[in-house]
């Protein structure tokens, strides 16, 4: 996985690429936890995003709970796949998803 990360006023969007899955979920949180602080807002887009386990859903109910004191967290054009798991997990009601 890639992670690549830009920043405009206040608002972060992190780009990520590959797999999201229980090697690579911990380097994202990380790097989530990382950029909260000095963010109103986190976008993650999920673009390119092969695969999604259930560590990396881990990691999006993480920075949602995150980020739900400020402006939000968002989960930004994800695929198909990565979809559908979303809306196995039932969060499709409780994440921010646009598309």
């Amino acid at each position: 996985m890639n992670i690549k990360t830009t920043k405009e006023n206040n608002v972060t969007t992190i780009t990520i690429d590959g797999r999201l899955d229980t090697m690579t979920s911990p380097e994202l949180t990380e790097e989530i936890n990382k950029l909260a602080p000095e963010s109103n807002k986190i976008i993650l887009d999920v673009s390119q995003l092969e695969y999604i386990s259930s560590a990396g859903i881990r990691a999006l109910v993480t920075a949602h709970k995150l980020m739900s004191e400020k402006d939000g967290f968002t989960v930004k054009a994800p695929n198909e796949n990565v979809m559908e798991i979303i809306k196995l997990t039932g969060l499709t009601s409780v994440l921010d998803i646009v598309k």
